[in-house]
């Protein structure tokens, strides 16, 4: 069962990643068409994706304050951990240190999170992503996106919020979860409509980072390997201490603590790439956190098992 889990969980992934590396290598697929790719990612398809899962959530997962605290502090503590040390650790400039910050702490939810936290918990596991992302998306990706357009000329802190704002992978989920609240539902042909483009996410995803991967300088270093270890490791732990310390306890805690066992998404780079910042070290992360959760999986279901009499 456990071999099952960790296959569900990674096979799809290594499998996209492999035939959009091998489709850049080969030349069958230009690799100029990453940029069109990661373009249609990071505005149409994952928003739409975020968009559906915050309208299908329950109003009551989604008001948990305790469960979303957890969550949120280790998802922003990561953040500010990256950030700080691309700054001072690693000499980054503003842009490289931001997307070095969204490398050690956005979790791979919408694709690595179903198929494990449903092995180990059940369809109820899925608030975790789902809750995961709102916070992503509500409080840090703004943020994130704010000080990456604020180093145009001419623009001002409160001009560059203003735009990240309003980017559709922020306001989509966001506009989700108050319709969720507000116990709106959309009629079945238009909800089937839009999960038609919002699943494609994943997929996409997976082959713009192989096909971006076969033109990167691809390395395994200092940096690398910090990046992994906060994100595959320390997050999981500030994840569990907080749900521990909240009174978290069974299934609520055990999806909590698997969001921060799965990999760096594979969001990241294709932000990278569409912001000229960070995007040979984020594609490298992604890979060698997934080759790693190959191990933190394993570990974080093992762990999970303890939680229940």
């Amino acid at each position: 069962m456990l071999v099952h889990t960790i296959l569900e969980a990674l096979g799809p992934i290594t499998l996209g990643i492999a035939v959009g590396w091998g489709c850049g290598k080969t030349g069958f697929v230009k690799q100029d068409y990453s940029q069109a790719f990661a373009d249609y990612v990071v505005k149409i398809a994952l928003p739409l994706a975020l968009f559906l899962a915050a309208l299908s959530s329950s109003p009551k997962n989604i008001l948990n304050i305790d469960y979303a605290l957890a969550l949120a502090v280790g998802l922003i503590v990561t953040y500010v951990l990256g950030y700080v040390a691309g700054r001072v650790m690693f000499k980054h400039n503003k842009a490289d240190a931001t997307m070095q910050a969204l490398a050690v702490s956005f979790p791979d939810m919408a694709y690595c999170g179903p198929p494990v936290l449903i092995a180990a918990v059940g369809s109820s596991g899925l608030i975790a992503m789902v809750i995961g992302n709102l916070i992503y998306t509500v409080l840090i990706l703004p943020l994130a996106l704010a000080l990456l357009g604020g180093g145009a000329a001419g623009s001002s802190p409160l001009k560059a919020l203003g735009k990240a704002v309003s980017q559709p992978l922020v306001i989509l989920p966001i506009l989700g979860a108050v319709l969720a609240v507000c116990g709106v539902r959309l009629p079945e042909i238009l909800s089937s409509s839009i999960n038609e483009l919002g699943k494609t996410a994943g997929g996409v995803a997976l082959f713009f980072l192989g096909l971006f991967i076969s033109k990167s300088k691809f390395s395994l270093n200092k940096e690398i390997i910090f990046n992994v270890f906060v994100k595959n490791i320390v997050q999981a732990l500030l994840i569990l201490g907080v749900g521990i310390a909240l009174g978290l306890r069974g299934e609520l805690l055990a999806s909590a603590f698997l969001i921060g066992v799965i990999p760096t998404a594979t969001a990241v780079p294709a932000l990278a790439v569409g912001n000229k910042a960070y995007m040979d070290q984020s594609a490298s992360t992604v890979v060698i956190s997934t080759l790693c959760a190959l191990i933190s999986i394993p570990a974080g279901l093992a762990i999970v098992s303890t939680f229940y009499p």
